[in-house]
């Protein structure tokens, strides 16, 4: 089994739990629907005014990568993508994590 399908919840709810203990959302929520391919797995944090979603794609013609989307203002509004980055290895998607909870700083920063 790929590790990433083992550590992607842990290692997402590790970099984005910023969003509970800073900012009140509530989450993590992973979603993990199936066991074959394509695989989607989420983990998601909510609140009144916004909701986000993390998560990893892996598909067979290799398109395997790690997204961020982000939705402020409710449920009207829709999500905007803070992040989208290649995930082939565990360290990448260690790497993709990290780069877009910054990035997930800076755009709620903003707000």
């Amino acid at each position: 089994m790929d590790i990433r399908l083992k550590t992607f919840v842990a290692e997402a709810s590790t970099r984005m739990n910023f969003l509970r203990d800073e900012l009140g959302c509530i989450g993590p929520e992973a979603h993990h629907p199936s066991d074959s391919y394509p695989l989607l797995i989420s983990v998601q944090y909510r609140r009144r005014d916004l909701a986000l979603e993390v998560f990893l794609l892996l598909v067979y013609a290799g398109e395997e990568y790690v997204a961020t989307r982000l939705s402020v203002g409710g449920g009207s509004n829709p999500r905007e993508e803070v992040g989208s980055h290649t995930a082939h290895t565990a360290y990448a998607m260690r790497r993709a994590l990290d780069r877009q909870a910054e990035a997930l700083r800076d755009a709620l920063r903003d707000l």
